[in-house]
C-alpha cells in the first residue's frame, strides 16, 4: 500500500479526517478542540510567566546595580590617606570605571509637621553626576548646581518622599542625625536643615520613598565622619563580573580589608528571585504536560471508535507501522498546532503587556502592579528566546510521548478479533 511509505499523504489524509469526523461518525473533534486550546493556554501562560518574571528580576537588579555601586571596599575609620591609597590601587585594575567614597547612614527626615524614615548618602557632586540613572531623572526645576559642601549646600531627594514630605525643589527639609555631637552624656543628635535642589525617579519605590543624596562633607559632618567615608563604591563595565575584580582587589589590599559586591549586599533578594524563578518555571512547566496529556483521552477514545476501520485498514495491507504513523500523526498535530498557537499567543502578549495592563486597569479600576508593593512603576515583560524554545521544546516533546501509548495500542490491534462480531 501506499500507506507503507512514512507519513505518506495517504496517511495524513486520514489522520485529518479522523480529527475532523463528527460526533455521530466516532470522531473526537470536541476532545481535540478541548486538547488544542488546553496546550495553547498552558503554553502561552507558561512564556508570559516567564517572561514577566525575567523583566521584573532584570529591571529590579538593573535598578539595585544603577543606583548602588558593584563592588565595596569598606574604609570606616580610614585616614584619607590609606582611602586615597586604596582608590589608586583600585583605579589600576581593568574593568573599573569609576570609584567614589560615599557615607550611608540612617536618619529622619522632617518638614512641616511630617516626617519620615530616610537612607541618607553622602556623595560628592560630581560622583552624582556621573550616575546617570539619578542625575538623567531629576525633573524639570531642580539641579546639581548648588550640590556642594560650602555654603547653603542643597540635597536631592526621591520624589515619593518629596509628596510623603509635602516639598518641592526649593522648599526646606531637616535632616535628624542619631550620630551628633559628643557631650558628657554621650552622642546627642544633630539637626540640620537643608534646600531640596531636585527630586530624581528612580522607577523602584524602595529609593524613590527613602533616598537623600547629600553632598560628602555635609555627610561627613552630620554624621561624625570626620574626613573619612564609610566605604569606596566602585562601578565596573560589567556589573556580573564582580568575583575576579574582588579576587585582584584582595591581592592587592590584602586580607584585613573588608571587600564585597552588590549581590552580597542584596543577598536575600537575588537568592529569592532565582528560587522563584525555577519554582514556578517547574510547576508551569507540569501544567503544560498535564495539558498535553489530555491528547491520550482523545487518541484512546478515537482508536477505540475506530477500531472496526483499522481492522478493514490492516486486512487491506496497511502495516502496524502504518496505523501507528496515522494516529502519530492525529495526536501530533493536535499537539503541534496547540504549542504554536500558545507560542504566538505568549509573544503577542509580552510585546503589548503594557498596553494590556493600562486596559485591565481603565476598565476595572484596579491596579495590577502597585509600585508600593513591587517596588516597580509597570508591569515588565522581557522574552528570553532560550527559554522560548525550551518552552516550546518541551510542550512539543509531551504531546509526542502522549500520543505514542494510544498509537502504540492501535497498531498492536487484532484484526481478526476486531471484526469477529461485525
Amino acid at each position: 500500500m501506499k500507506g507503507d511509505q512514512p507519513f505518506s499523504r495517504f496517511e495524513r489524509m486520514l489522520a485529518g479526517r479522523y480529527l475532523r469526523a463528527k460526533r455521530q461518525h466516532g470522531g473526537v473533534a470536541m476532545i481535540s478542540i478541548i486538547s488544542f486550546v488546553g496546550i495553547m493556554l498552558a503554553v502561552a501562560v507558561l512564556i508570559i510567566t516567564m517572561s514577566v518574571m525575567n523583566g521584573f528580576r532584570e529591571t529590579l537588579l538593573s535598578r539595585i546595580v544603577g543606583v548602588n555601586g558593584h563592588v565595596y571596599v569598606e574604609t570606616r575609620g580610614m585616614t584619607p590617606q590609606a582611602i586615597d591609597r586604596i582608590a589608586r590601587e583600585a583605579r589600576t585594575i581593568p574593568g573599573i570605571t569609576h570609584i567614589s567614597p560615599v557615607i550611608d547612614q540612617q536618619a529622619l527626615a522632617v518638614a512641616d509637621g511630617r516626617s519620615a524614615g530616610v537612607f541618607v548618602r553622602g556623595v560628592r557632586r560630581v560622583d552624582l553626576q556621573a550616575l546617570s540613572v539619578v542625575s538623567s531623572t531629576i525633573r524639570e526645576g531642580g539641579s546639581l548646581q548648588r550640590f556642594s559642601g560650602v555654603e547653603a549646600p542643597e540635597i536631592i531627594i526621591g520624589d515619593r518622599l518629596a509628596a510623603n514630605l509635602g516639598v518641592a525643589e526649593g522648599m526646606a527639609v531637616s535632616v535628624l542625625s542619631p550620630e551628633g555631637a559628643a557631650t558628657p552624656f554621650g552622642l546627642s543628635p544633630r539637626r540640620k536643615a537643608f534646600i531640596v535642589g531636585g527630586v530624581f525617579s528612580v522607577g523602584m519605590a524602595e529609593y524613590d520613598s527613602a533616598l537623600i543624596y547629600m553632598p560628602l562633607e555635609q555627610a561627613q559632618i552630620m554624621f561624625n565622619r570626620g574626613p573619612g567615608a564609610d566605604r569606596l563604591e566602585m562601578r565596573l563595565q560589567n556589573p556580573d563580573a564582580t568575583l575576579p575584580i574582588m579576587v585582584e582587589l584582595r591581592q592587592k589590599l590584602g586580607p584585613d580589608i573588608t571587600i564585597f559586591d552588590w549581590r552580597m549586599q542584596n543577598e536575600g533578594l537575588v537568592g529569592a528571585l532565582v528560587v522563584e524563578r525555577n519554582v514556578m518555571r517547574l510547576i508551569l512547566m507540569m501544567i503544560v504536560a498535564i495539558a498535553a496529556l489530555n491528547i491520550v483521552s482523545g487518541l484512546v477514545m478515537l482508536v477505540k471508535n475506530k477500531s472496526r476501520d483499522i481492522a478493514i485498514l490492516r486486512t487491506m495491507g496497511a502495516t502496524r507501522s502504518s496505523v501507528l504513523r496515522i494516529f502519530l500523526l492525529a495526536g501530533a498535530s493536535v499537539g503541534v498546532l496547540g504549542t504554536l498557537a500558545g507560542l504566538v499567543l505568549g509573544l503577542l502578549f509580552c510585546e503589548y503587556i503594557g498596553e494590556i495592563q493600562d486596559f485591565i486597569q481603565a476598565t476595572t479600576g484596579f491596579d495590577l502592579f502597585p509600585g508600593s508593593v513591587y517596588s516597580l512603576e509597570s508591569l515588565p515583560a522581557k522574552v528570553e528566546w532560550g527559554e522560548v524554545w525550551l518552552v516550546t521544546g518541551w510542550a512539543l516533546f509531551m504531546s509526542f510521548v502522549a500520543t505514542l501509548p494510544p498509537a502504540w495500542r492501535a497498531s498492536r490491534l487484532d484484526p481478526v478479533e476486531a471484526l469477529r462480531y461485525e
